[in-house]
């Protein structure tokens, strides 16, 4: 679920390893709100990797709560007890409703279970230090590149990269690629070229006679050979 439900919610499990009481029946005495416990200064707002590494923990320990022990509890009793439950469903309704279609449970009575997962699995394509791959001419830019990511985006790092590259590092290589293909002719017999153009011009074809009456009718301006013909909106 969203990273900022823990901005009012408390995570916590029970204290004892196979408690498989409900929720609603484990009185205060007998829960260990655990980031509160182990980082007092930060409590549920704990950077995510540290909050990951200790639902994983407790859950090892036999604590999980949910089928299979996977989960600890994201509890907002306290939250909806001290701003009322009309502010909650303001900030985090849609992500509410959300867990609702998924579990058939109703978080605003019952906690929410949670268990740390992958965030993006991306890795990216190999670029060199031009920001160039392995096929000559291609040229990757931003998170779909492996440089900065590995295995998972971190917060706001894809911005940042999406930025470095396309202000600071880019502008700087690919003129110099550029420079060693001039006055070179590109071979179009290829059969992928071929393929790509073929599918293009069908592409164009369909759309010059297409006739239809809804948002875009598209209509040729002059007669023209297939996939060469002007386009004009028309919307009268």
């Amino acid at each position: 679920m969203s990273e900022s439900l823990r901005n009012d919610g408390r995570v916590w499990v029970p204290k004892q390893a196979g408690d498989k009481r409900s929720a609603d029946q484990i009185p205060e005495s007998d829960r260990d709100y655990y980031l509160e416990r182990k980082y007092p200064s930060y409590g549920n707002l704990t950077a995510r990797d540290i909050a990951s590494r200790s639902a994983k923990e407790v859950c090892d320990e036999g604590r999980g709560v949910g089928p299979g022990g996977f989960g600890v509890y994201l509890d907002f009793s306290d939250s909806i007890r001290r701003l009322g439950e009309k502010t909650i469903r303001e900030r985090y309704g849609n992500v509410f409703d959300m867990y609702h279609k998924i579990t058939g449970e109703n978080a605003y009575k019952v906690p929410m279970r949670i268990y740390p997962a992958v965030h993006y699995t991306m890795g990216g394509l190999w670029v060199d230090y031009n920001l160039m791959s392995n096929l000559p001419g291609l040229h990757v830019l931003g998170e779909a590149n492996f440089s900065d990511h590995g295995a998972n985006r971190l917060g706001a790092s894809a911005l940042m990269q999406g930025l470095a590259d396309g202000y600071f590092v880019i502008p700087y290589t690919i003129g110099n690629y550029l420079a060693t293909q001039m006055n070179r002719k590109i071979s179009v017999d290829r059969p992928e070229f071929v393929a790509a153009q073929t599918e293009v011009q069908q592409r164009n074809s369909a759309a010059l006679i297409d006739q239809g009456k809804k948002n875009r009718d598209f209509v040729p301006s002059r007669a023209r050979p297939a996939g060469l013909g002007e386009v004009r909106h028309d919307s009268q």
